[in-house]
């Protein structure tokens, strides 16, 4: 029987076939021009599915029963894929989804801008699909999320893990994840089996107590170097000793074990007092040829390998123009600006933390490249309130971006613009607030889209990175 949107309602059962999946992983079914999305489906899919909102252009709908399953489903390899939110794709197909996350950027700039004929080219795959993150940080609670399965094992107020989808005050109790190394992984089940079985005080974010709130592990892809950094309300130094000592006997990977004390009520795991605990503060890692230390709270590319691709991508695109001056917004610790300084006659980086910008000349200077110079900058009013500095600088030839996951201020739009590149290499995290931008530069400014290339750096999730090239 036919299903009429107009006659569509809350609680109501309906059969649908899931065509496509939305940026930010909802599966999408259409009945004419009315789309309907649900959580968890897979394109090709027949569903049975209950409606829980109705709108007036679409519904969102939840799954009672897989009539007929998708081609591309795989049985995930997580024993947690369904209690935990955190690998939305796990259940299909690597190949399926690279086509997902073309199509996701595909619908971005076709129903979101007014722009045609945006050629976006096919997803580099990542270099490796699992253990390929080179950073986990996981929650301790005293408010265990129950598994859908059968799940007597565990005391319900103790849970080291991941947070359960949607909830801060509920933590999904796991002994690994597939998405970092063994070796991280069985020192997390060691760390894990300690603080149980010598009944350390979990955070509870409602009463604002417990000893344990975060325990981080961060791996150097290429050195294998390993760091943990245990994040607490009060100094772990006398707490932990004998765990640490257990640890850097059977782990010889493990470099440097740090303490964050954290008191303040909120969820954060950066900052307070960093207490170093066993071996150095800061573990070593490459990208490309250029070297880095990390600290506990330093910002760096979660997928070493694919941070690579990501930026031999923007090297590409910047080797078109000969010996250039590059501008580099939203710079961070510098990373993208060392990988191209070889290529390029000079190098201006701008960011807002004081601190990346700090990391960003030391990296620099470690890594003996004279070409580059980083500045404090609040891109929203360095512009105004620096006319002469920007002056004095060599007008640059390209101009990256990195922004945050809001995208560029409008405010800034114009000041890039104003700078005079003849080339925007734009990266992003968000297909969305990008393709809102490179509207922008094209329609206002009279740049044109040369291409897209899309850069999957992280497997199994519905985030994806893209790299727009515009000229003018």
């Amino acid at each position: 029987m036919d299903i009429s949107p107009i006659n569509i309602k809350k609680n109501q059962s309906i059969t649908i076939s899931v065509d496509s999946v939305a940026y930010g992983g909802k599966g999408v079914a259409r009945l004419d021009n009315f789309v309907i999305f649900v959580r968890d489906a897979l394109p090709g899919q027949r569903l049975k599915v209950k409606i829980i909102k109705k709108k007036s252009s679409f519904a969102e709908a939840i799954i009672e029963e897989i009539i007929t399953q998708s081609p591309d489903y795989v049985d995930p390899k997580c024993v947690y894929f369904n209690d935990c939110g955190g690998c939305t794709f796990q259940n299909l197909r690597y190949s399926a989804q690279l086509k997902i996350k073309k199509q996701q950027i595909e619908g971005v700039y076709t129903h979101l801008t007014r722009l045609t004929s945006v050629k976006i080219l096919e997803p580099l795959a990542s270099p490796e699909i699992w253990g390929y993150r080179n950073k986990m940080e996981f929650s301790a609670g005293d408010n265990r999320w129950l598994m859908k399965e059968n799940d007597p094992e565990t005391p319900k107020d103790f849970a080291i893990g991941l947070h359960a989808p949607g909830r801060f005050d509920k933590i999904l109790d796991i002994k690994q994840c597939l998405l970092q190394n063994d070796t991280p992984n069985k020192i997390f089940a060691n760390i894990r089996q300690w603080m149980q079985e010598n009944k350390i005080t979990l955070d509870s974010p409602r009463n604002h107590t417990g000893f344990l709130r975060n325990i981080m592990i961060r791996e150097g892809a290429h050195t294998r170097e390993i760091m943990i950094n245990f994040i607490t309300r009060e100094s772990g130094k006398e707490v932990l000793k004998t765990l640490i000592d257990d640890l850097i006997i059977r782990y010889p990977e493990i470099t440097s074990i740090v303490n964050n004390v954290i008191k303040s009520k909120g969820q954060t795991s950066c900052g307070g007092e960093e207490i170093l605990l066993y071996g150095d503060s800061v573990i070593h890692d490459k990208i490309g040829g250029i070297q880095y230390e990390i600290s506990a709270n330093a910002f760096f590319q979660t997928n070493t390998r694919g941070a690579e691709q990501l930026y031999d991508v923007i090297r590409e695109f910047a080797l078109e123009t000969d010996k250039p001056v590059i501008w580099d917004f939203y710079s961070g610790t510098g990373s993208i600006a060392l990988f191209l300084a070889d290529i390029a006659k000079k190098i201006y980086g701008f960011e807002v933390c004081s601190a990346a910008v700090k990391n960003a000349n030391e990296n620099a200077h470690k890594n003996n490249i004279d070409n580059c110079e980083f500045f404090e900058a609040n891109l929203d009013k360095f512009f105004q309130m620096n006319q002469q500095l920007i002056r004095s600088l060599l007008p640059p030839d390209i101009v990256v971006i990195d922004p945050p996951r809001a995208g560029i201020h409008p405010k800034f739009l114009n000041h890039i613009v104003s700078s005079g590149a003849s080339k925007i290499i734009y990266v992003s995290c968000n297909p969305s607030t990008q393709a809102r931008d490179v509207e922008q530069f094209v329609l206002v400014y009279g740049y044109k889209v040369e291409k897209i290339q899309p850069v999957d750096m992280f497997p199994h999730t519905w985030h994806i990175e893209s790299v727009a090239l515009l000229t003018k």
